[in-house]
Parts: structure tokens; C-alpha cells; sequence
């Protein structure tokens, strides 16, 4: 890529900028590794979880998506209001045209063999707590994520941060209710034997921390 590592080349020379890249580029995981961290404690099991965007052609079976969302049906919610709806979708124009409408999936999606779009229903909530029902929805998408890792389904969280206009193009292409507000879209399928992900470096805890007495 002589087009590109030039050009990047003078740009770090003329503002002395570190390159160092310890700890970038990519990571090789293996299937075997994620099945054995599926059924160890939470210690384990939540440092192995990593967005997907390279799947195996292997079926997921509608048992092991079911029992995902099973595993969800105790998430906390704001009074217990539980105002999340799932829509499924696995067919693959359906799939398609719903990745398409989301904007960041070109070049992996694909591979898809299935799509969840999280959504809540706004009713739940009264005029001044229209924040909330982000916060309801990100804590069960969180929630979903590892249920669906728990059950050796891969997947990756899509963002569905869109302006009103063109959510409510997807709403109307989609045909979900009025009353549904999308918050996040994730795409599904199995893992292959060996892939790779970004290395994604991820800040201390001690640099959002702070403690007050």
C-alpha cells in the first residue's frame, strides 16, 4: 500500500507522532478457545467476548437463539417496566435490506445469518424520562451480547444512532409499530475455526473511576 504508507510516513515525520503498535493491528482467535470459555466463570467468560465480522457457514439453530433471549428475560429495567422487543429477522432479503437501511455493515454483512433489531416500546415511559429507555435498552443489549456468546452464537452490535428521519424510514420500511424506538441491531451467525478481530486496545478502569467519600 505504497499509496498510503508514504504519504503516512512523511505525516509522522513532520509531527514526530509515536507509532508505536504494541498495541494495535489484529488478534488470531480460535473456536476451541471460545467453547471452553462458554462455561467458565464470569471472570473468564466476559474477556473473551469480541464483535464478530468474520462467520462460519455452520446453521444456528433457532434452540440456541431462543434460550439466548431466555437468558435474558432477567435483566434489570426501570421499575421492571422490561419495554425491549426483539425482531428477528433470518431471511436473507430481509436481511439485507435491513443492513442496508443501517449504514456500517457494507463488506461484512453478508456473512449474516441472521439480524436481531433491539427495540423499546416508549409507552413504558412517561413525557420527561425519554432518555430511559437507552439506558433499559443498552443494559439488555449488553445482556443479549453474552447470552448469545454463552449459547457459541457470534455476533456484533450495530448501531442504530440515526437522526428521527431516517429511523423512521426504517421504521416504515421495517413495518415495526410507531411505538418502537430502534436501539440496536445485531448481526448473528457461527463461529469459524480461526478468525481474526481488531485488537482494540481498551483504556485502565482507573481512567474512569473516581472516588468520592
Amino acid at each position: 500500500m505504497n499509496d498510503v504508507s508514504k504519504p503516512f510516513k512523511k505525516l509522522i515525520d513532520k509531527y514526530n507522532i509515536s507509532t508505536d503498535t504494541s498495541s494495535t493491528g489484529i488478534l488470531w482467535l480460535s473456536h476451541e478457545e471460545i467453547k471452553k470459555s462458554e462455561t467458565a466463570g464470569f471472570r473468564q467468560f466476559s474477556q473473551m467476548r469480541n464483535s464478530v465480522r468474520d462467520f462460519g457457514k455452520e446453521p444456528v439453530s433457532k434452540v440456541k437463539l431462543e434460550d439466548a433471549f431466555k437468558l435474558c428475560e432477567r435483566t434489570p429495567s426501570a421499575c421492571n417496566r422490561q419495554s425491549w422487543r426483539l425482531h428477528v429477522y433470518n431471511g436473507r432479503d430481509q436481511i439485507d435490506k435491513i443492513c442496508k437501511l443501517q449504514l456500517g455493515c457494507k463488506g461484512f454483512s453478508e456473512d449474516f445469518q441472521g439480524v436481531i433489531l433491539l427495540c423499546t416500546d416508549i409507552r413504558c415511559y412517561a413525557f420527561h424520562e425519554m432518555n430511559q429507555y437507552f439506558v433499559d435498552g443498552g443494559i439488555y443489549a449488553m445482556n443479549l451480547l453474552y447470552a448469545l456468546q454463552a449459547n457459541d452464537i457470534a455476533a456484533i452490535p450495530l448501531t442504530m444512532g440515526h437522526k428521527t428521519g431516517h429511523l423512521n424510514k426504517i421504521k416504515h420500511e421495517m413495518h415495526l409499530p410507531a411505538n418502537e424506538q430502534p436501539i440496536l441491531l445485531i448481526g448473528y451467525g457461527s463461529y469459524k475455526d480461526k478468525w481474526k478481530v481488531a485488537a482494540s486496545k481498551r483504556k485502565s478502569w482507573k481512567s474512569c473511576v473516581s472516588w468520592n467519600s
